[in-house]
């Protein structure tokens, strides 16, 4: 049924540039598709994105004083898990297409990969930390809201979060095709939302999360990634 849903949308959306109305089980099941489809490129990017992904993870974790259990959100094909892992952390990673659970299951076959929605997956604990990496763009603002608000609840009590998205000068977000030098080919629409400093600190500190720490750097595709660790007092 998702997979209708999301092949539907995206047949929808590729005829038609115009921003649409769509609702949340769409939009998810549309990003099902598309990240799908471009699953095998990631994975044999690995090595193009490995150390904006080892920075990420480097900053987060000497952050965290609680315990071993980390959630990876959004883990794509499964390369911060696997550092996390690395680093003795037992990790549980969840992310909604079948494609990159598979990539991330065979590189981390002794960690807990979810194929599911975050939104709806009911998750049987806390956790001392949350990495998420490109994954909070993914969501109109009101519903990324949404989405702090659920990890603030998984973290245990001076738990510590990492989200990163790249930096953007102006607040926009609507449907566009996922086209780089990653991707040159991609033709299929996913939702995106551009995120300003000021505007994600905002939210950040709304879902009641403290302000920890920042950083910003720029990938091999000239994007600069900002990211921010904050934590539940």
């Amino acid at each position: 049924m998702a997979e209708d849903i999301g092949r539907r949308c995206s047949e929808i959306l590729m005829k038609d540039t115009k921003p649409r109305s769509i609702n949340l089980m769409d939009y998810i099941a549309t990003h099902k598709v598309v990240y799908d489809n471009l699953a095998r490129e990631y994975e044999e990017r690995t090595k193009d994105y490995f150390d904006s992904t080892k920075k990420a993870v480097s900053f987060l974790i000497p952050h965290i004083k609680t315990g071993k259990e980390v959630l990876d959100v959004g883990c794509g094909v499964g390369l911060g898990t696997e550092l996390l892992s690395k680093y003795g952390f037992n990790v549980t990673a969840i992310d909604i297409s079948p494609k990159m659970v598979k990539y991330s299951r065979k590189r981390n076959p002794n960690s807990k990969i979810i194929e599911g929605d975050f939104f709806t997956h009911r998750f049987n604990k806390k956790f001392d930390a949350i990495f998420s990496m490109a994954f909070i763009h993914l969501f109109p603002k009101k519903d990324a809201e949404k989405i702090l608000q659920k990890m603030f609840r998984l973290l245990k009590r001076r738990g510590v979060f990492y989200s990163g998205t790249t930096l953007s000068k102006r607040s926009k977000e609507g449907w566009e095709i996922k086209r780089d030098s990653f991707f040159p080919g991609n033709e299929r629409k996913r939702y995106r939302k551009h995120w300003t400093e000021k505007e994600l600190f905002s939210s950040l500190i709304k879902s009641e999360f403290s302000y920890v720490d920042k950083y910003f750097i720029e990938d091999p595709r000239g994007k600069v990634w900002m990211g921010f660790l904050v934590k539940k007092s």
